[in-house]
């Protein structure tokens, strides 16, 4: 059987806390579902110019920030 993949964005930022990196993993708070794998880069992408952007103009520090796509399993 053929099943459509569909898709979500989630972030994981990284921040120096006492010398030591904590990191978090975040869902989209949109909750935006995306059919497309190629739609959801290019929402991950402007997610991540955006967000880095705001923490550039806070001079808010972080260590990593990743933000991507999962699929969302069947079961979820």
């Amino acid at each position: 059987s053929i099943t459509n993949c569909m898709y979500k964005l989630f972030m994981v930022m990284c921040v120096l806390v006492n010398g030591e990196t904590q990191c978090t993993t975040y869902d989209d708070s949109m909750n935006t579902i995306y059919n497309e794998l190629a739609k959801c880069e290019a929402d991950a992408g402007a997610r991540f110019y955006g967000m880095t952007d705001v923490f550039r103009y806070y001079n808010q520090e972080f260590e990593s920030l990743e933000v991507g796509c999962e699929e969302i399993k069947e079961d979820s």
